[in-house]
């Protein structure tokens, strides 16, 4: 887990960008409940975000090609290098104490070695994240907002997931979701 984002490289040379903007929207990503709630006492936060959330085209493309960018010769990303590929995604317009406490909420362990499909996930949440912190009021716009499916899915969700022993960090994701 992290605690000193001092830990974390901070690149010299900046990316080149072009003139699109990144706009945080919860519409770029859908995260869903899987139909056996059970399969929450196994899965870790990681996991969670892998194999449960979809991405739009536009959003995919722009993971795979920041985290070509930072990947290794395994073509995975080490744990140090998240913070600038997060960064990247954001074209450096989020603090990185901020990019730290989605790291840190997300309980990644120091030696983890992280997929594309991982990265896809943990973006996607960081997104919705930073979504939250900038937009605390309830006039969100609707082209905005989340898809009405993702929506029905997390209905009750308290509910869904009574009698299911589930971490802690995992649920409060999913409340956070």
């Amino acid at each position: 887990m992290f605690n000193n984002q001092e830990k974390f490289s901070i690149k010299s040379n900046k990316p080149y960008y072009s003139n699109t903007s990144f706009t945080l929207t919860q519409k770029a990503s859908r995260f869903w409940i899987p139909f056996d709630v059970k399969l929450f006492e196994t899965l870790t936060p990681l996991e969670y975000l892998e194999n449960y959330c979809r991405v739009s085209n536009r959003r995919y493309t722009i993971y795979k090609r920041i985290f070509d960018r930072h990947k290794d010769f395994e073509a995975t990303l080490n744990i140090e290098n998240l913070p600038d590929a997060l960064s990247d995604v954001y074209m450096e317009t989020i603090d990185m104490r901020l990019i730290t406490q989605v790291i840190n909420l997300l309980d990644l362990s120091l030696n983890i070695r992280i997929t594309f499909a991982q990265f896809r996930g943990i973006a996607a949440f960081s997104e919705r994240y930073f979504f939250h912190i900038s937009n605390r009021s309830n006039d969100i716009d609707p082209q905005l907002a989340k898809d009405i499916m993702e929506i029905l899915d997390f209905s009750s969700l308290e509910w869904k997931l009574t009698d299911i022993k589930i971490s802690l960090i995992l649920r409060d994701i999913l409340k956070f979701l």
